[in-house]
């Protein structure tokens, strides 16, 4: 399964949100692979992010991720720098549509 979120940084966090992903914390990854996800990449234009994922079950995935005491306390400093922000309830308007795959 490919899965591709649109979330957006706040004005002037560009840097700050880089150097955190310059060294993401070890447990956090180690979450993001047990959860299953086997591709994560992050692409940046201005302020806009485009995340794309690969993994077997998304749903399942984030809401494993989403229990994980560590990956809690990333994602809440993470939010800090958000303007749009991942939903981790599966449900929000971060998910991109797709419209193409070869």
């Amino acid at each position: 399964m490919n899965v591709g979120l649109h979330t957006r940084l706040k004005p002037g966090a560009q840097d700050r949100y880089e150097e955190y992903h310059r060294a993401v914390w070890p447990d956090v990854l180690a979450e993001i692979r047990r959860a299953g996800i086997t591709q994560y990449v992050i692409f940046r234009d201005g302020l806009d992010l485009f995340h794309y994922i690969e993994c077997a079950d998304y749903d399942r995935a984030i809401a494993e991720i989403a229990r994980d005491p560590t990956s809690i306390r990333w994602e809440t400093e993470i939010a800090t720098m958000m303007a749009v922000t991942h939903d981790f309830s599966g449900e929000g308007s971060d998910r991109m549509k797709t419209i193409f795959e070869l």
